[in-house]
């Protein structure tokens, strides 16, 4: 039963993992595919064209805005999109989500913390994901910051507004931490060690 069950322990998330990819790259396929059809005759049509252009798509127009004028045009549209109400409240919030999480590598020891909760005398971990707080001086907090807690296994997590005194910085790369939180500690056997008690300075 244990050699079944590590064998089951391999093959399950790897299919899981392999399952996704392949949905994204069908997606991706099917997607640009049917846009290059508009075009180019279907006889003349290679399978894995629709994937490629999706790619290169991609590529120029993160490359496309380096340039000035490209910006200029992308904040017209969101101008326009922050106009639609629940389309902007949707594309916002997408938008910030890939924002943080694709810079994860470039916030290694700087957004990863832990809050005590009194009660229980527990820790719990979280990341820092807003400093900037004028807006909400109506809190009466002493230099309040957004922590915001993921739940394992889950989509979704909390953001809490907790003054900066409350909280501690740890020594763990922002991506481990995610990932020890996301699978409740399962994935990562990794000792992450507590840097010396002291707060964030201005």
């Amino acid at each position: 039963m244990k050699t079944f069950l590590n064998g089951l322990g391999l093959i399950l998330p790897t299919a899981l993992v392999l399952y996704i990819l392949i949905w994204i790259l069908k997606t991706t396929e099917n997607f640009f595919g049917e846009v290059i059809l508009f075009v180019l005759p279907k006889q003349y049509y290679i399978t894995g064209l629709g994937l490629i252009a999706g790619i290169m798509i991609v590529f120029l127009v993160g490359l496309l805005l380096k340039f000035w004028i490209v910006q200029k045009i992308r904040d017209f549209f969101e101008t326009l999109i922050d106009k639609m109400p629940l389309v902007n409240t949707l594309y916002g919030a997408i938008k910030d989500f890939f924002n943080f999480f694709s810079n994860l590598k470039n916030k290694e020891n700087d957004i990863v913390v832990l809050v005590s909760l009194g009660a229980l005398d527990a820790k719990i971990m979280g990341f820092i994901t807003s400093r900037d707080l004028e807006r909400f001086k109506f809190l009466d907090m002493e230099e309040p910051v957004v922590v915001y807690f993921q739940m394992s296994y889950q989509v979704g997590g909390y953001s809490l507004f907790i003054p900066k005194k409350n909280i501690t910085f740890i020594d763990i790369k922002t991506e481990d931490a995610l990932g020890f939180i996301m699978t409740a500690g399962i994935s990562s056997s990794r000792k992450y060690d507590k840097k010396e008690n002291k707060n964030e300075q201005s």
